[in-house]
């Protein structure tokens, strides 16, 4: 796991989402079901499930897991709950320091000595 796999964490959550709920549209003719059978546009939409769609999405979803496991097995607490805090919640070292009571300059250097 490296420092840049955290920080691109948000970003492919982003990514996720935003592939997840992709809506495709296209019409088709279609006719009645009853007499006199006349012919009129149907909408349809659905979510995109193309090949490199699904790859990506298999891709960024092995990828997020693997942070998520990382960061749910390190032992130290206080390690765990900054990498929850700044990276998975997406919350600034401003609102990491309010939360944790301490300040956003001792959360950083913590978690650099915590990765070295």
């Amino acid at each position: 796991m490296t420092i840049d796999d955290l920080r691109n964490y948000h970003e492919w959550k982003a990514r996720l989402k935003a592939l997840e709920k992709e809506i495709v549209t296209d019409t088709v003719i279609a006719s009645s079901d009853d007499y006199p059978y006349t012919s009129h546009p149907v909408s349809l939409h659905g979510v995109a499930c193309d090949k490199k769609s699904l790859d990506e999405i298999r891709s960024l979803q092995e990828k997020i897991n693997a942070v998520d496991s990382y960061i749910d097995t390190i032992g130290d607490v206080r390690a765990r709950n900054l990498l929850d805090l700044h990276y998975r919640k997406c919350h600034s070292w401003a609102k990491v320091a309010c939360e944790t009571g301490r300040s956003m300059d001792s959360n950083r250097v913590y978690l650099q000595r915590f990765f070295n």
